[in-house]
């Protein structure tokens, strides 16, 4: 699992908090040199001595407490607070006092990030139930990425999150170990409310080339006769036929990752890379994109006909055994064509095992696709391709190839039904 606490500098850190560095970051206000910074409103006052929470944004607890955060940090006596010495990426900041909440995702990129004015509100409910259609729990535990909450479902599938901080929360479900994710979905908390998720096990689940693994979901809103505060409920339903675990394999956010895959920008010898050049630049490549609220990364080409570059990543030397794959997901932009292969490339192309798609088209506009093991293209149809049956029991890399055109940009790369 994920390690539970992050090492940062603060305006005041708590005493008795563990893990906190013992040097003081200077206010808001100072000069500082990178960091995080915002003053805190409850009720209309400054928010003196609120707890203060920064995870990862994809980041799952370990802490079974029932706990919604369990601070860090703390404002000061002006409920200011600046956090400072931190990585390039997605974060989850969350804030509490008296039982008034704030969480929101933020993309931090090096400099110094001012939040500004942060107002905290009362909190919402998640409740529901992930079951089959005998009755029986699909999942043991349930959360929140980048909160420290996580609760045990009952025997039935039910469960409930209390005092979740409104605004648009991601949703877990976790299997008996805690080790994999068995579903997840974005939900909205509202204050004072009650919202749902029910997920229940009734039918196959189908995907296609443009279609999220999960589509099967749908919301509405019910009418809740609980109390005038809690009045409407939304609830999200979702089926699926099977468990499955999904990792989100790169989404640009984290310059360490990047590095660690070995990603890498090439070309053949009827193209030409024009951007980025080198292995020094790659992840200078990574940008920050508004439309996907975060980095992605772009690529710059041109290619006569038939050639083509790869975006690709060693991802095991030995090989993965992906035999268990459900589908990859990817947001995608540029110019040209697209085919997303996986390979056991053993340095000649004689030696060259290959799955890959057929040609995907793309706009200026982001797309999300999802490939599934029936898009790849049969060897008898592509001679180029030896199909998912020769390669899926011993991948080493993923590759994205661009074809026809000059730009291709990428973003949110994720695997669902194994993880590696």
């Amino acid at each position: 699992m994920r390690s539970s606490k992050w090492f940062l500098t603060v305006a005041i850190p708590l005493l008795g908090i563990w893990g906190c560095d013992s040097t003081q970051a200077k206010g808001p206000g100072s000069e500082t040199t990178n960091g995080i910074v915002a003053t805190v409103i409850s009720d209309g006052m400054v928010a003196s001595y609120a707890g203060v929470t920064l995870h990862k944004a994809d980041f799952i607890s370990d802490d079974t407490s029932g706990a919604v955060l369990v601070p860090d940090y703390e404002t000061d006596s002006l409920g200011s607070f600046t956090l400072e010495d931190l990585d390039t990426g997605k974060y989850r900041l969350s804030i509490a006092l008296d039982g008034n909440l704030h969480s929101e995702e933020i993309s931090y990129d090096g400099r110094t990030l001012d939040l500004g004015e942060i107002t905290l509100e009362a909190p919402g409910t998640v409740s529901g139930t992930f079951a089959d259609e005998n009755g029986d729990a699909l999942a043991s535990w349930i959360g929140v990425y980048g909160l420290d909450i996580l609760v045990r479902t009952d025997s039935a599938g039910h469960f409930t999150l209390s005092g979740l901080p409104a605004g648009e929360l991601k949703i877990f479900a976790l299997s008996e170990d805690r080790e994999s994710v068995v579903a997840d979905t974005n939900l909205t908390v509202k204050t004072s409310k009650t919202s749902s998720w029910i997920h229940t096990d009734l039918a196959d689940k189908s995907s296609s080339s443009a279609q999220d693994p999960e589509s099967s979901s749908s919301s509405e809103e019910v009418e809740s006769s609980s109390s005038a505060e809690s009045s409407s409920s939304e609830v999200l339903s979702s089926s699926s036929s099977k468990k499955f675990v999904s990792m989100v394999f790169e989404d640009f956010e984290d310059s360490t990752s990047f590095v660690a895959k070995n990603w890498y920008f090439s070309a053949d010898t009827l193209a030409q890379i024009n951007y980025p050049t080198t292995a020094s630049d790659y992840w200078n490549a990574v940008v920050d994109n508004s439309d996907r609220n975060g980095h992605v990364f772009s690529g710059y080409y041109s290619a006569s006909s038939g050639g083509y570059v790869i975006f690709g990543s060693q991802i095991s030397t030995e090989g993965i055994d992906m035999s268990a794959l459900d589908s990859v997901t990817f947001y995608a932009k540029g110019s040209g064509k697209l085919r997303f292969a996986l390979e056991r490339w053993e340095g000649t192309s004689t030696n060259n095992l290959k799955a890959w798609t057929e040609d995907i088209e793309l706009s200026t506009s982001w797309t999300r696709f999802c490939v599934t093991p029936a898009d790849f293209q049969l060897p008898e149809n592509d001679s180029l391709s030896t199909g998912w049956e020769s390669v899926k029991e011993t991948v080493t890399r993923l590759h994205f190839f661009g074809l026809e055109g000059q730009e291709i940009s990428l973003d949110d790369i994720t695997v669902y039904g194994l993880t590696f």
